[in-house]
């Protein structure tokens, strides 16, 4: 049978207060211990991560130090807007320049008699357009013989194209359409003027080299009438189409120079400068002024990387002082991993750079430390050393290699890279894939049974290629018509793979544009009238060998990468010329060394993180510990419950004993007891 105690009843003692006040005892001790150690623990925490917000805060000002290119901004006004707009690039050099906009660039544009609707069938055959210059006078009136089509002038850098029109796209609506879905650089659409419902025809390229020439096959023989498809002629025989809009160039001036660019935007005209024309304003020069911003953009990041570290070591004092205003300490003062990270820092921005300038330390740029460890910047003395040489106070900041040799260009470097002045020696040069095709002479037709061939460039296999069908007498104007189709191959831009085409010793050369070992050109699909067959050869391309500083560096393509002290040294060899290449001198530079460092003690075994990891441990471990005490108190209370049960049963018996003698003696005769 179950029994029910309660503790005290027995001996009429408070057992439960006393047991309160033996486990109060011991827990609380310890537990105020371990609340101290992590409140320090949480404060050490929230300190390195203020500490860590500041270095973030410092690091990100350097990525605007850190690159050649973060040292150049121009600005460009217009002093006109309606008329042209601009950009500027780094390289654009500060001047005045007065531009008057002639005329803008248009594309050549052909109308179709009217149809009474869309759906009338036009005829069937093929489309063959031609691109290049047209000389061709209208007359005064559409479908007059007054009209004059001098000549027209293929541009070779674009290829022909064709679109087949049969049964199931003959009408207006079903050419339009078929134009537009061959995505050959022509747009079509249809518009009411009232008569009838017009096809209109467009170049997608403006200029006058790009107008349309319209040759039209039906059963395959060119026909120039105005029956069927033939009605949609334009060349030299036929001009069965009204040309509403002639291709013409963008002319401007620039400072009296005439200038003619095929398209309404305009670069290099002024170097550096891109303009997009927006309206013709005879008559009405306006002006376009560059101000090359290097020096005040320099200053403005200069001055930003001074403030940021300030703030860091605004964060640091304040973390590690020794009795501030109010006489507390720093929660992190002595703490070995704030001063390693300050002190390393400081290190860093105190060095001299070897960039071969005039200027390779900060002292030299007016920036100096303070009593307190903070940068003091003399704006003076930083805009003299931006004007006087400006290269070498940017080099100061960011990596970089002076080569010797003009053809020998630095690539990059990482933080492995020493500072030094490396030899360079090349005993091979990088060399491109090449395809050469069987000896093709004479004249070469191109029809429909040999106008399509597939070839692999660079690993990536082209779809089928087809070639315009003509009779090509001139050799060089047909590797330039494969060049074109090759390189206007959908999957062979997917990949950005691009080859050049020259008629050599008789033969087609296909040569891919990159350099190396992956360079590579072969045939997939045979064509024997271009020479492309089993027995063309191919030759895959190879690496650049060569040395830097001395030992031996890894070739990919044209670049070469180099070891040892030069490790994470890439170099683009370019030029004709192998042996002694001269030396290239590299430079750290002041914002690539501190970027690697601060990253460097945010690594996952760096610094900062080593600290916080450690802290959050030592906080899991307090948990522990609270846990274990929590364990601890309840078995002590446990212990001390069971003892003081047997007390209570002990003095409740010695009770129960003491009252039995007590009625024993009380009834004995003749015995008295004085109870008081």
């Amino acid at each position: 049978m179950a029994t029910i105690s309660a503790a005290g009843i027995g001996s009429g003692l408070d057992v439960q207060g006393i047991l309160e006040q033996i486990v109060e005892a011991e827990r609380l001790p310890t537990e105020n211990r371990l609340n101290a150690n992590e409140a320090i623990l949480q404060a050490e925490l929230s300190a390195f991560g203020l500490l860590t917000s500041s270095v973030n805060t410092f690091q990100s000002s350097l990525g605007k130090l850190n690159t050649a290119a973060s040292f150049s901004s121009t600005d460009v006004g217009v002093s006109n807007t309606d008329v042209l707009s601009a950009t500027s690039t780094s390289i654009a050099k500060d001047g005045n320049f007065t531009v008057e906009v002639k005329q803008l660039a248009q594309s050549h544009t052909l109308a179709s008699i009217a149809f009474d609707n869309i759906d009338d069938v036009i005829g069937s055959g093929t489309l063959n357009f031609s691109f290049g210059t047209t000389v061709y006078d209208p007359g005064t009136d559409f479908n007059t013989a007054d009209d004059s089509y001098t000549s027209f002038t293929r541009n070779d850098e674009r290829s022909n194209e064709s679109v087949v029109i049969d049964n199931s796209n003959n009408t207006v609506a079903g050419v339009r359409d078929a134009i537009n879905n061959a995505n050959i650089g022509v747009s079509a659409s249809i518009v009411d003027d009232g008569s009838g419902f017009r096809l209109l025809i467009s170049a997608d390229q403006r200029g006058v080299d790009n107008s349309i020439e319209l040759t039209v096959e039906e059963d395959g023989v060119v026909n120039n009438d105005t029956d069927g498809l033939s009605v949609l002629a334009f060349n030299g025989s036929a001009t069965n189409v009204e040309q509403t809009q002639v291709a013409q160039d963008a002319e401007l001036t620039i400072n009296g120079l005439t200038v003619k660019r095929d398209s309404n935007i305009v670069s290099g005209a002024i170097p550096g400068v891109t303009m997009t024309l927006k309206t013709a304003d005879v008559g009405n020069p306006l002006l376009v002024s560059v101000t090359n911003q290097n020096v005040s953009q320099a200053e403005e990041n200069i001055s930003s990387f001074v403030s940021s570290f300030n703030e860091m070591a605004s964060v640091f004092n304040a973390l590690t002082q020794f009795g501030g205003n109010d006489g507390e300490n720093g929660i992190l003062l002595g703490d070995t991993t704030a001063r390693n990270i300050m002190q390393q820092t400081r290190r860093e921005l105190g060095g001299v750079i070897e960039n071969g300038g005039s200027f390779n330390s900060l002292s030299s740029i007016g920036i100096t430390t303070s009593r307190d460890g903070t940068l003091s910047l003399d704006s003076n003395v930083l805009n003299k050393a931006l004007k006087d040489d400006f290269d070498s106070v940017a080099q100061l900041f960011y990596a970089n290699g002076n080569a010797s040799d003009s053809e020998v260009l630095f690539s990059s470097s990482n933080g492995r890279t020493q500072e030094g002045d490396y030899a360079v020696s090349i005993s091979t040069l990088a060399t491109q894939g090449t395809l050469t095709g069987e000896a093709v002479a004479g004249a070469v037709t191109i029809n429909a049974s040999n106008n399509n061939f597939s070839l692999e460039v660079d690993g990536t296999s082209s779809g089928s290629i087809s070639i315009t069908q003509a009779t090509y007498n001139n050799l060089s104007d047909l590797a330039q018509e494969i060049e074109n189709r090759i390189n206007a191959d959908s999957a062979l831009q997917s990949a950005g793979k691009n080859v050049s085409v020259a008629y050599v010793d008789g033969a087609f050369a296909i040569t891919s544009d990159s350099y190396g070992t992956d360079s590579k050109v072969s045939v997939s699909t045979q064509n024997n009238s271009l020479g492309f067959n089993t027995n063309s050869t191919s030759i895959t391309g190879s690496d650049v060998v060569g040395s830097i500083g001395g030992l031996s560096a890894i070739g990919s393509g044209r670049f070469l990468t180099g070891s040892g002290a030069a490790s994470g040294l890439v170099l683009e060899i370019t030029g004709n010329d192998t042996g002694s290449r001269g030396s290239v001198n590299f430079s750290q530079g002041l914002a690539a060394k501190l970027d690697s460092l601060l990253l460097e003690f945010q690594a996952d075994n760096g610094q900062l993180t080593a600290k916080t990891d450690s802290i959050n441990a030592r906080i899991e471990t307090i948990s522990q510990d609270r846990a274990d005490l929590l364990a601890r108190v309840a078995d002590v209370e446990e212990r001390y419950r069971r003892e003081f049960s047997a007390l209570d049963v002990l003095i409740a018996q010695l009770n129960t004993t003491s009252d039995f003698l007590q009625q024993q003696l009380d009834s004995l005769p003749g015995v008295t007891f004085n109870q008081n």
